[in-house]
């Protein structure tokens, strides 16, 4: 096991991308995993409607829908993925076969269980898929992966791989602890990136900036560890009937204030001062077959 992780890593790291004549250099995708400590708090709807609002900004963005259990995004998008990321073995498929369009030009791309499987792949397969997969690089501006519920080791893997990590909580108790025990996995497992907080659903702004507190405050005390807060999501009835209508609430209801909450967050997340050294696509994916194997 040892030597085949070994010659994951490497072939990660080698993988010849070819360069258009007027790129001198190769970009590298920024990188966020966009995960919670439990379901239900709307992480899904946000990281599709943050997607639309940084293509707004005149950013070219992908989605890969990491959840192992319920393809979401391709409810939420209004659009499904014919195939997955092991679809990129079958003869004549490239990897702008197995992603899907969406609104706005954002591009979404099916993982799921298939990323797992990596592991079990020759060395030629498992070359061919990081080769194609490593030209987004060249193109995305943001690559978000939207993670499954909860704290898994499936979804830990895909929290420690990124470069960058927003976690989605809500101002209920119980969403609050589960995004502190994120929090403290994360810690345990040494993570570096810089973990994002976002409170989804709020009420009134103090009821945001009670759990941003809350949450600063515990983590700073008991791990050790710092949090930027990205902002907050306002609940309204607007973004009620987007998630009940499947529509993004950006498309729909570009004036509500849950709307323009995710818009300011967007801003802030290509304008903001942290922004952090990125290893792009290729970067993740070495780091995330250090994990699985």
């Amino acid at each position: 096991m040892s030597d085949q992780a070994e010659k994951l890593r490497q072939m990660t790291l080698q993988a010849k991308i070819p360069k258009s004549p007027i790129i001198k250099q190769m970009r590298r995708s920024r990188v966020i995993t966009v995960t919670s400590g439990k379901g239900g708090v709307g992480k899904t709807n946000f990281t599709v409607n943050l997607a639309l609002a940084l293509a707004a900004l005149d950013q070219r963005v992908l989605i890969i829908d990491a959840d192992l259990g319920m393809a979401n995004v391709e409810v939420i998008l209004g659009c499904s993925a014919q195939y997955n990321i092991l679809n990129l073995l079958e003869d004549g498929l490239k990897i702008t076969d197995v992603v899907a369009e969406g609104p706005r030009g954002i591009k979404f791309m099916a993982g799921g269980s298939g990323i797992y499987h990596l592991a079990n792949l020759s060395e030629a397969h498992l070359k061919h898929i990081v080769m194609q997969i490593s030209l987004f690089d060249n193109w995305a501006d943001f690559i978000l992966i939207d993670t499954g519920a909860g704290l898994s080791r499936n979804v830990l893997n895909f929290v420690m791989a990124a470069d960058e990590v927003i976690i989605i909580t809500t101002p209920e108790p119980t969403a609050i602890t589960d995004a502190y025990a994120m929090m403290k996995a994360y810690k345990g497992q040494n993570g570096t990136a810089p973990l994002r907080l976002v409170v989804n659903r709020i009420l009134d702004r103090d009821e945001g900036q009670m759990v941003v507190n809350k949450l600063m405050r515990v983590s700073q005390r008991f791990l050790d560890l710092s949090i930027d807060s990205l902002g907050y999501v306002y609940e309204d009835r607007k973004m009620v009937k987007a998630v009940k209508n499947q529509v993004p609430v950006i498309l729909s209801s570009p004036e509500a204030i849950s709307s323009r909450s995710i818009e300011s967050i967007g801003q802030r997340l290509l304008y903001g001062e942290n922004v952090q050294p990125s290893h792009g696509i290729k970067g993740f994916f070495h780091k995330f077959l250090e994990y699985i194997t």
